[in-house]
């Protein structure tokens, strides 16, 4: 499942990194926007999670109050989520949190480059490090034996979850809106 999932999520993967991953390495107010994107996702994706958990396992940690302390901290106030998101089954959130869990990853590779660095501002939410323990059991269910339907709805799952997010950063298919 885990090889499905990335394959192909790949594009928009990539797309996503390409168009935010300089924004917390750029300047304060981009530092600002990028936490304020995660924000307005997390809460569309945390409140998926209240109504349908992942297959095996609980939800990923919020990291939504992180953020509101990280934005509080640089004078921005955080605004609503972007939009509803909703996982009919079960699978469809595992995928979600295969998204949400492969995020700390990204996330730990942008607090390396701030301290390298030397970029001042708050950082809770990059150096929350719930998900990496998250992922690591994360990783066990999805190295289970799937049915190719629920490899299916986790794909699904995992592709309405980069979309939300590509909602919250104005991303457009042929790259940042602006």
């Amino acid at each position: 499942m885990r090889n499905a999932l990335r394959e192909a999520t790949s594009e928009t993967h990539a797309r996503l990194d390409e168009a935010v991953g300089h924004l917390p390495l750029s300047s304060a107010d981009k530092y600002a926007f990028f936490l304020t994107a995660q924000y307005r996702a997390r809460l569309a994706v945390d409140e998926a999670f209240e109504n349908q958990a992942p297959h095996g396992m609980v939800a990923p940690p919020s990291q939504t109050r992180l953020l509101e302390l990280d934005l509080k901290d640089l004078g921005s106030s955080p605004t609503q989520q972007c939009g509803k998101l909703s996982f009919d089954t079960e699978f469809e959130a595992l995928g979600a949190a295969w998204v949400i869990a492969g995020s700390s990853l990204g996330n730990r590779a942008i607090l390396h480059q701030r301290r390298k660095r030397e970029l001042a501002g708050p950082q809770r939410f990059l150096e929350d490090d719930r998900l990496t323990s998250y992922f690591s059991d994360l990783r066990t269910v999805l190295t289970e034996i799937h049915a190719a339907t629920h490899v299916d709805e986790a794909v699904l799952g995992a592709m309405k979850t980069f979309e939300v997010f590509e909602r919250a950063f104005a991303i457009k298919r042929s790259g940042v809106a602006g």
